[in-house]
C-alpha cells in the first residue's frame, strides 16, 4: 500500500458542507433488512455507520488508514459490533474478500478518482467477482453540465477557487481548490485541495491533498458501465429524484 496521501486531510472530511445528502437514498436501495453491503471508499464511515443499522452486514474498504481510523473510532463509539460492520485497508481496484454482497456502493464520487483505464477495469472486475446472484452496484460521479469541450474551457479559465468555509467549536476552517493540469485525452483534471484553519486571524495551511477528477458526460458514464459487461437498471440525476442528465450528479445502478 502506498503512502497515505489523505493522512493530514482526513480530519477535515466530516466537516465539509459540500457532501450531498445521500444517506436516505442508499437506505432506500437496500434490497432487504438482512442484506450484505460492500462500500468501496468508505472513508470515515459517513455512509457506512448509518447503513449498518439498516442492513444485515456492511463491509468497507478504503486505502487511507487515517480515514479508517476515524471510522473505527465512530464504530466503537456507536457500539457497532464487527458482526454488523467491518472495515479494512485495501485498494478498491484490486481486492478479494472471499464473499459476495447483495449491494455494492461507492458514494460521493469515489469512481471519478480512478484516473487510469487500468484502475477502472480493476474496479469493475472486483465488482463482478463480489456481486451475489441478483445483486446490484451503484456508482456515482458529478455531472459536468455539458460536453467536455465546454468543461475544459471553464476549467482552463480558472486556477483556484474557494470550496467552503465553516466554523467548528469556534474555529474557522476553509477548503480551497487549486487546479493543476488537465489531461484532455482521458478527460481528467488534476487538482489540489488546500485545507486551512484560522489562527488568530491568519489562515494557516494544515493539509494539501492532490487528487484526480475524471469527467464523464451522462452518455459516457453509462457507456463505461456497459463496456464492462453490466446491465443498467436505474439512473438518477441526484439524490432528490432528479432526472438523469438534468441534476447535479450522475448515479447509476447496474447488475451482471
Amino acid at each position: 500500500m502506498s503512502e497515505d496521501i489523505r493522512a493530514e486531510a482526513a480530519k477535515y472530511y466530516d466537516v465539509s458542507p459540500t457532501i450531498p445528502d445521500d444517506i436516505a437514498f442508499y437506505q432506500a436501495r437496500l434490497p432487504a433488512s438482512d442484506a450484505a453491503v460492500l462500500e468501496l471508499g468508505c472513508g470515515t464511515g459517513r455512509v457506512l455507520l448509518p447503513l449498518a443499522a439498516w442492513c444485515g452486514f456492511i463491509h468497507g474498504i478504503d486505502r487511507s488508514q487515517a480515514m479508517l481510523t476515524h471510522c473505527l473510532h465512530k464504530l466503537q463509539a456507536a457500539a457497532i459490533p464487527p458482526t454488523k460492520a467491518r472495515v479494512e485497508l485495501g485498494d478498491i481496484t484490486d481486492f478479494a474478500l472471499g464473499r459476495r454482497f447483495d449491494l455494492i456502493i461507492a458514494p460521493y464520487r469515489v469512481f471519478q478518482l480512478l484516473d487510469t483505464d487500468a484502475q477502472v477495469d480493476g474496479l469493475f472486475r472486483c465488482v463482478r467477482a463480489h456481486l451475489a446472484p441478483g445483486g446490484t452496484c451503484i456508482l456515482n460521479v458529478f455531472h459536468p453540465q455539458g460536453d467536455f469541450e465546454g468543461v475544459q474551457q471553464a476549467w482552463e479559465s480558472m486556477t483556484e477557487r474557494g470550496r467552503w468555509e465553516v466554523t467548528i467549536d469556534g474555529v474557522r476552517l476553509r477548503c480551497e481548490e487549486r487546479w493543476l493540469r488537465l489531461d484532455p485525452e482521458r478527460h481528467v483534471l488534476y487538482l489540489e485541495l488546500i485545507y486551512r484553519r484560522d489562527v488568530g486571524g491568519a489562515w494557516i495551511e494544515d493539509a494539501v491533498l492532490q487528487i484526480p477528477r475524471r469527467c464523464y458526460t451522462p452518455k459516457e458514464f453509462e457507456q463505461v458501465i456497459r463496456d464492462h459487461g453490466f446491465r443498467i437498471i436505474q439512473r438518477w440525476g441526484g439524490y432528490a429524484g432528479e432526472r438523469y442528465g438534468e441534476g447535479p450528479e450522475l448515479v447509476v445502478r447496474f447488475g451482471a
